[in-house]
């Protein structure tokens, strides 16, 4: 076949046939309730909570096998049991801190408004 049968430009499949769907492209707009707070002091805390690419708080609720909700907060740095200790307090649940290479707390329950709003006076 000839070099110029094919066309160089790449398939892009229109939304609703097996593409990203206007879910997905809402995923990189940053929460504005959310915001990081400018000339926010973090030195003093014993933990640090990473924000994602996109500016968003990495608070999440996932669903479990029997139906329960589960709130995981991920990117972690630091002393992960402190924070576990403040967000079970803050929640009123018994946190866990998950294994594994990267670090992230985990509380059972839908917490995700009140975690972010935490994260986010600290200044996080």
């Amino acid at each position: 076949r000839a070099w110029g049968h094919r066309t160089a430009t790449p398939f892009r499949p229109r939304l609703g046939q097996g593409g990203p769907s206007a879910a997905a492209a809402v995923r990189w707009v940053c929460e504005r309730k959310f915001l990081k707070k400018k000339d926010a002091d973090t030195k003093s805390l014993p933990f640090l909570v990473r924000r994602t690419p996109s500016g968003n708080l990495p608070v999440y609720v996932h669903s479990t096998l029997g139906r329960g909700k589960i709130t995981r907060v991920r990117r972690v740095f630091g002393d992960a049991e402190h924070l576990a200790g403040e967000v079970g307090r803050l929640c009123g649940t018994v946190p866990r801190v998950g294994s594994g290479g990267r670090k992230a707390v985990e509380v059972s329950g839908v917490h995700e408004e009140r975690i972010k709003e935490w994260l986010q006076s600290l200044g996080l």
